[in-house]
């Protein structure tokens, strides 16, 4: 069944049916590390974040985005990745879902459990990883966890439709032009972490809360 997204409203729909998003499922993370933070701060970051990704993107297929000085030095550190590393991207910027009903038998006539926007998925150096591509000014524990999480959904979701994950991985680039390749399987491992009961817990939250707004809706739609 095709997953269509919404840009504007950042919805996925299958069949006419909303389906939550990875960020949505993941928002309490997000709420707990943003929650303090000036609304402005975060819609600049926001911004440059998606400048970064949709230049990256230029480069990957071959395109020379347009200089801009705000965001050149990460563009360098990204362009430094690709060669310091062997990467064969398999998805760029892709459209994936859970779907249930495993294994993988062909086209899917089921709605998905969530749908998400991965930033990449392919081979690095020799392995399956997904890469969350990240512009934080810093890369702290928090950002860590949320983003193990993250690719977590994403990695399940590629494996419902038929794939193959070895790894996660966040790529971590900075304005001065460096970057940082953090290991997610071997971050959850060094801190004891299980992302994927994490994720499904959070999954299944958002389902109980969107279960009983739909109830109170029948409910209110009857009086």
């Amino acid at each position: 069944m095709r997953i269509d997204f919404d840009e504007e409203k950042h919805e996925y729909r299958a069949g006419g049916v909303r389906v939550p998003s990875v960020s949505e499922v993941l928002a309490p993370l997000s709420a707990e590390r943003y929650g303090e933070l000036n609304p402005w701060m975060l819609k600049a970051a926001a911004a440059k974040g998606t400048a970064v990704h949709e230049a990256c993107e230029l480069i990957d297929y071959g395109v020379e985005p347009d200089e801009d000085p705000e965001i050149d030095g990460y563009l360098f550190a990204y362009q430094t990745f690709l060669l310091e590393h062997d990467v064969e991207w398999e998805k760029i910027e892709a459209v994936v879902a859970f779907y249930r009903d495993l294994p993988f038998s062909g086209d899917h006539d089921e709605i998905p459990l969530y749908a998400g926007t991965l930033d990449r998925f392919g081979m690095v150096d020799g392995e399956p990883t997904v890469v969350d591509i990240k512009t934080y000014a810093s890369l702290s524990t928090d950002a860590q966890l949320a983003a193990s999480c993250q690719t977590a959904l994403y990695r399940d979701a590629l494996e419902s439709m038929g794939g193959f994950v070895m790894k996660r991985a966040i790529l971590h680039l900075r304005k001065d032009g460096t970057y940082r390749l953090v290991d997610l399987n071997k971050w959850d491992k060094d801190h004891g972490f299980n992302s994927k009961d994490t994720a499904w817990m959070l999954w299944n939250v958002w389902n109980n809360k969107d279960k009983a707004k739909r109830t109170v809706k029948r409910k209110c739609s009857r009086e």
